[in-house]
């Protein structure tokens, strides 16, 4: 009998954690973190803060990056809605901002957007990746 229920415990975690996805869980991380650590990552200068309004984040900064803007977002997860949008990113490697298409990468809270042509594109997905 206690074999039994040992057993069909296991196989209702199994079956729930395969639902689960595995993210970083940077949620208690803000936004100016990330841009301090971005700047000293990548030798990059602050560039403005972004408009949230066409992705629904929560906050927005861009920094200037070998003489290229690179945005970053983040949004609260754990509302359906911005994480859709880090899922729709995952999946896809791209986001639509005011209609126009830009390669983009989750990690955790947080997108990166507009690095793939940068000419830094390693060291700035090493450096957000760890964040």
């Amino acid at each position: 009998m206690f074999r039994s229920i040992c057993l069909l415990f296991a196989v209702v975690v199994v079956i729930l954690c395969s639902g689960c996805r595995t993210t970083v869980d940077n949620r208690n991380r803000t936004a100016q973190e990330l841009c301090r650590y971005m700047m000293q990552q990548t030798g990059g200068t602050y560039d403005g803060m972004m408009a949230v309004e066409p992705i629904h984040a929560d906050e927005g900064f861009a920094l200037k990056v070998a003489n290229r803007q690179v945005a970053f977002y983040k949004f609260d997860i754990k509302y359906k809605k911005p994480r859709s949008k880090i899922e729709y990113v995952d999946k896809n490697g791209f986001i639509y901002i005011y209609g126009f298409k830009f390669s983009a990468v989750s990690h955790g809270s947080f997108i990166m957007v507009d690095y793939e042509d940068n000419p830094l594109k390693d060291k700035l997905l090493e450096a957000f990746k760890s964040f």
